[in-house]
């Protein structure tokens, strides 16, 4: 579990591992609903919901602490941009640096929804292997076939970008570690000492990822891939009462969560 990537899959025994792979992607577009739209008091409802897929799933605390320190940047730099740029009542100003009450009341607020939506990925993710994930989302949009869009094929793209994902972070580790073996200052003083650090990473890294694409497209064709035309798959997918009983209590959750945001303003 030591430098679990965002996305990686966690393969052990539990409730939630157990599930139908649509099942647990309809619950976590629930949840993640509940909290992008409800207010504080949805979102404590959305909270303890997702407390109980993580108990059920078994996810060590570890692995959480791990995969929201990676994703720390982008949560910071996320609600720094809502605290700095909403306008409102100045309660500090530095130049053209304003905070205002609204910036921060908007900002945590958007702390909080983030959270509970990276949790509940995690939670789907770790669950979930990205095989199962890719058969069942395929499987949900198949309709769509008859509009003309190429399901399987966009499900493929995702499979493989969150596949990706674990890879590149690793990557990035060793990448990381080699450059300050080499003297780079990723921590070091200086802002143009430290851009210069994080180019020395994005290159290398961005050439790595431009070369497994070639090799992955490269190896598809060997193996004569055509797209989904024809495909079958070896296990097929069957729906249990513990499938039902997840996608009801979610969906309990997010009307409970909109419920309480249109009658109560909570």
């Amino acid at each position: 579990m030591e430098g679990m990537a965002p996305g990686q899959y966690l393969p052990m025994e539990s409730a939630i591992h157990r599930l139908d792979p649509r099942a647990k992607f309809i619950s976590a577009v629930f949840v993640m609903m509940a909290a992008l739209t409800s207010g504080w008091a949805g979102m404590g409802v959305t909270a303890l919901c997702i407390t109980a897929g993580i108990i059920l799933s078994r996810i060590p605390a570890g692995v959480l602490g791990m995969q929201m320190k990676s994703l720390r940047l982008i949560i910071i730099i996320t609600v720094l941009f809502q605290i700095l740029f909403t306008p409102g009542n100045v309660l500090y100003s530095a130049g053209p640096v304003q905070i205002t009450t609204q910036g921060l009341t908007a900002g945590f607020d958007l702390l909080a929804r983030l959270v509970l939506v990276i949790f509940t990925g995690i939670i789907l993710t770790a669950t979930t292997s990205s095989f199962s994930l890719a058969a069942g989302m395929e499987i949900l949009f198949k309709p769509l076939d008859r509009l003309g869009i190429p399901v399987h094929e966009i499900v493929m793209a995702l499979t493989i970008a969150i596949r990706f994902v674990p890879v590149i972070f690793e990557e990035a580790g060793i990448i990381v570690n080699a450059q300050i073996s080499r003297g780079a200052a990723f921590n070091g003083p200086g802002l143009a000492r430290r851009a210069g650090a994080v180019v020395s990473l994005m290159v290398p890294l961005l050439t790595g990822a431009l070369r497994r694409s070639d090799e992955l497209a490269t190896a598809m064709e060997a193996r004569c891939y055509s797209g989904g035309a024809g495909r079958t798959r070896m296990n097929a997918l069957t729906v249990s009462a513990g499938d039902i009983i997840c996608v009801l209590f979610s969906g309990v959750t997010l009307a409970a969560a909109v419920i309480l945001r249109m009658t109560l303003a909570l």
